[in-house]
């Protein structure tokens, strides 16, 4: 089967939001589970209860950008783990629905894409997956493991590869 750019976006996407689903469970296990929902590297960053959100949100952007929709806005942030579990899982429902032909198409298609505020480019939805919404999606998974296991969760290597594989890296 040919690599496409669904398997490089939608499959990774899916893949990051089960590696993220996987820390959340880690953590609930947790002695002082409730208290690191609120939980930051530092105090000038976003807890990991945001750094669900923003993933959360980025993925959504990327799935709407890539089938040709608008992308739902969940306002709010969540506040618990089942919170948190039902934005991945909503978001993961419609990755899954995401039709492979649809994404591969839109690839190539330029869209006016905001860039910061007062900037906007026409960015096709290559450029968009893997400058815009891929980086930060990792940077929200990769932060939201940094807090944990800053706060003692037992989290390692292989638990950030669960969602990448059932048999995980060494």
């Amino acid at each position: 089967m040919v690599y496409t750019f669904y398997d490089g976006t939608i499959v990774v996407t899916q893949h990051i939001l089960g590696s993220l689903s996987h820390f959340l469970q880690q953590a609930e296990q947790h002695p002082n589970a409730t208290d690191l929902l609120n939980a930051r590297l530092r105090e000038d960053m976003y807890p990991v209860t945001d750094q669900v959100r923003l993933a959360t949100q980025f993925s959504e952007n990327l799935v709407a950008r890539l089938t040709g929709r608008e992308p739902v806005i969940t306002e709010g942030k969540p506040t618990t783990y089942a919170e948190c579990y039902e934005r991945i899982e909503k978001v993961l429902k419609a990755l899954n629905e995401a039709d492979r032909d649809i994404v591969d198409q839109h690839a190539d298609k330029l869209k006016l894409t905001q860039l910061g505020p007062d900037q906007a480019a026409e960015v096709s939805g290559a450029i968009f997956a893997h400058t815009i919404a891929l980086p930060n999606i990792y940077f929200h998974l990769t932060t939201a493991y940094g807090i944990l296991r800053k706060e003692g969760v037992s989290l390692g290597k292989r638990d950030y590869y669960v969602g990448f594989s059932s048999r995980g890296f060494a």
